[in-house]
């Protein structure tokens, strides 16, 4: 009866070891389980992180390339109406200097001169009530890169398509661009507040493929 006991006494020894040790692996399971879980939750954070295109500090205040329109004359008026007449009866799309160079040759004026002339004659009539000052094209070009440069955080950058829209009433123009990003295709749309004679752009509004940046 004593050797029963002893016997029934380590096996219930084994018993409470071998629970034990069971606990402890189940333990080890747990937390190994529980590492991996963190491991894989950080790994997608950070690959969520690495796809952002937004740089981590939104720039907003921008100087851009401005000029001061031509202060129209009568005579400048006078040019217009002869040049955009003839323009506008064009049908084969030829292009303004052409144009331009032969009535200057029958008015008697500088072909190239007077091509100068009506750049100008055509920025004050399209811009000039805005005011004496305006973004022209090439200006408008370099704003909208340097914004998508400043903004934008990728290896290479190819602008695919675009365009805006200028607000007289708030002084604002809307602008929305299709590029590339690193090969992947994206769709940036802003809204730039003009200040100073356009000689100050801020941004007022911006998104990524329809979703709203916090500035």
């Amino acid at each position: 009866m004593a050797f029963t006991g002893i016997k029934l006494l380590l096996i219930g020894s084994l018993g409470l070891l071998l629970g034990a040790c069971s606990a402890e692996t189940g333990k080890e399971e747990s937390s190994k389980n529980a590492a991996e879980e963190v491991l894989v939750t950080t790994a997608e954070s950070v690959e969520t992180e690495e796809k952002s295109i937004v740089a981590d500090e939104i720039t907003t205040t921008f100087y851009p390339e401005v000029t001061r329109l031509r202060h129209l004359t009568e005579e400048d008026l006078e040019w217009y109406d002869i040049i955009i007449t003839r323009l506008n009866a064009i049908d084969d799309f030829s292009g303004d200097r052409d144009t331009v160079y032969e009535i200057a040759e029958e008015y008697g004026e500088d072909p190239e001169e007077l091509y100068s002339d009506w750049l100008e004659i055509w920025d004050a009539k399209w811009h000039g009530d805005n005011g004496n000052y305006a973004i022209l094209s090439e200006g408008q070009n370099k704003l909208t890169a340097e914004i998508i440069e400043k903004n934008i955080v990728a290896e290479t950058i190819e602008y695919v398509s675009g365009g805006y829209n200028f607000y007289e009433g708030n002084v604002t123009t809307s602008v929305h661009q299709q590029i590339q990003v690193d090969g992947e295709p994206h769709t940036i749309a802003y809204i730039i507040q003009h200040k100073d004679d356009y000689k100050v752009a801020e941004i007022i509004g911006f998104s990524v493929d329809g979703e709203k940046i916090d500035l």
